[in-house]
């Protein structure tokens, strides 16, 4: 009951936020049942952008509104944006081939539906775990999308090692998603690897993407004293570890590239006063629109 009452809350703050709920957009057929995308169209109706959002996992599209406001700074600058929902209550992982192929789909069904111009320029970014499915769409799909700029809200990129750190904290659940998707059966290890978009023993720089005709922009929040205080973890289990690790692997394969990891502080909060480094809020709204259209 307890947890009914939450999401109607944040069903209910959310449409505040948005003022009026945009349109759900459902195609089991296509999509799968569960899973769909949300559209808000710039009130002129017209638009040259368009901005596709991941949440993280667990989190429904709604609730994006509650943790920042890029959706209201998307809207005053005339971005369309579309928020995705790639498994039944965003409760899996969206990091393997057919969330990566659903996403596809609904990015798809959404140029047919609006007649998108092949002029309109498209950002794709998200938050966590929909980071990381950002930028593994973008490595994996940039010859079919021309992306202009990805972003990615501190997303956990090595899945060996985000694996080891979560057995040391309390979100253990998580684990079992995880395993859920690596079907690599003879060796589960060697399966995470392939699974993750870098791995420092796995990932030769040669085979890292080029950025070359686009921009990445990460954002990571290394608090590491309220890791160890409030998950018994520490430096080597944050998700920054990976980051740094990525960004420098693409400046070492190529210097010239449109790369940033930026490193917040006292940013990271949730639900406008809990104290949080892994949030929405690390990353600036006005700031992260304003990169976008540049």
């Amino acid at each position: 009951m307890k947890h009914f009452i939450l999401f109607i809350g944040l069903i209910f703050s959310s449409s505040i936020a948005f003022s009026q709920l945009p349109p759900r957009i459902e195609n089991d057929v296509l999509f799968g049942k569960g899973c769909f995308y949300f559209k808000q169209i710039p009130e002129s109706g017209k638009f040259d952008n368009v901005l596709i959002l991941i949440p993280g996992f667990g989190e429904h599209p709604y609730s994006v509104s509650e943790q920042t406001t890029i959706l209201q700074e998307a809207e005053k600058n005339g971005i369309a944006v579309v928020i995705v929902n790639l498994s039944p209550n965003n409760g899996s992982l969206p990091i393997d081939d057919n969330s990566i192929s659903k996403l596809e789909k609904m990015i798809n069904h959404f140029y047919q539906q609006e007649k998108v111009s092949k002029t309109v320029r498209l950002f794709i970014g998200g938050f966590s775990i929909g980071g990381t499915t950002a930028i593994k769409f973008y490595t994996q799909k940039h010859s079919k999308f021309k992306i202009d700029k990805v972003f990615a809200i501190d997303p956990p990129l090595d899945m060996v090692r985000l694996r080891k750190s979560l057995a040391k904290g309390i979100e253990k659940g998580i684990i079992k998603k995880l395993d859920s998707i690596n079907t690599d059966k003879q060796s589960p290890e060697n399966g995470l690897k392939r699974l993750s978009i870098y791995n420092p023993d796995f990932t030769p720089t040669a085979s890292l993407p080029d950025y070359n005709l686009t921009s990445l922009r990460i954002y990571c929040e290394p608090n590491i004293l309220w890791w160890i205080k409030n998950r018994n973890m520490d430096l080597s289990d944050m998700n920054v570890t990976d980051c740094a690790g990525y960004v420098n692997g693409l400046l070492k394969k190529n210097p010239n590239q449109k790369i940033e990891l930026l490193l917040t502080k006292d940013k990271g909060v949730r639900n406008g006063n809990q104290v949080h480094p892994h949030s929405w809020s690390i990353a600036e709204p006005v700031g992260l629109i304003k990169w976008l259209l540049k």
